[in-house]
């Protein structure tokens, strides 16, 4: 009797863990994170779910790519998922973005707030704006103020017309350095947006409304 009791009691504990693994693999998908996933992992390093998890974040980190839209999305999961699902779909996606609903005027016009990410520490951009801008054969001259939480600064580049790529250029002997990689812009709802293509640095900039 005993024993049976004890087999008993044994049953109900391994339905009681695995219940509560299921909820939690159940919670964790339903974040569609990647690091939800990973949070799992560390609870529960032997589930069984384990052999899963590593579809499951290639297919978030798409669909959060594909959500974002933007050169830098797509070029993080190629390098988060070089083997990726969707690997071979990145170029054309990219090529997907249109660029029609960006206007010049109202770009160049605007003043953008955001971040820089350097890796080690993030920048507050307090104020960036293109205070002059210059049409050539080679597509457009600009330069731009920005105010950020540690400089102030003026920095020259260019914009191409037919894609609204965004590349900085700055003096490497100046005293003072931006060190800002190349960006794009877009149009996300009514908002225009500035954001890295390389994915050695994020940042992003939001035009600023005053209303």
């Amino acid at each position: 009797m005993r024993t049976l009791l004890f087999y008993l009691f044994f049953f109900i504990l391994l339905t009681a863990c695995s219940n509560e693994e299921d909820k939690a693999w159940d919670a964790a998908l339903s974040q569609n994170s990647g690091s939800a996933l990973d949070s799992f992992l560390l609870v529960y390093p032997d589930s069984k779910y384990a052999s899963e998890v590593a579809t499951y974040k290639d297919d978030f980190a798409w669909y959060a790519a594909k959500h974002k839209h933007t050169v830098y999305h797509y070029k993080k999961y190629s390098v988060d998922f070089p083997n990726g699902k969707y690997a071979e779909q990145v170029s054309s996606q990219i090529d997907s973005i249109s660029s029609n609903n960006i206007n010049l005027e109202e770009l160049t016009k605007s003043t953008f707030i955001g971040k820089i990410d350097y890796g080690n520490r993030e920048t507050e951009v307090i104020a960036f704006s293109f205070s002059e801008i210059r049409k050539d054969s080679l597509g457009i001259q600009f330069i731009a103020k920005i105010n950020t939480s540690d400089i102030r600064k003026m920095i020259e580049g260019r914009i191409d017309p037919n894609g609204y790529l965004i590349m900085f250029m700055e003096n490497p002997d100046a005293k003072i350095m931006l060190n800002i990689t190349d960006g794009r812009a877009y149009r996300k709802g009514n908002k225009i947006m500035l954001e890295s293509t390389n994915v050695n640095q994020y940042w992003n900039l939001i035009k600023y409304d005053e209303e």
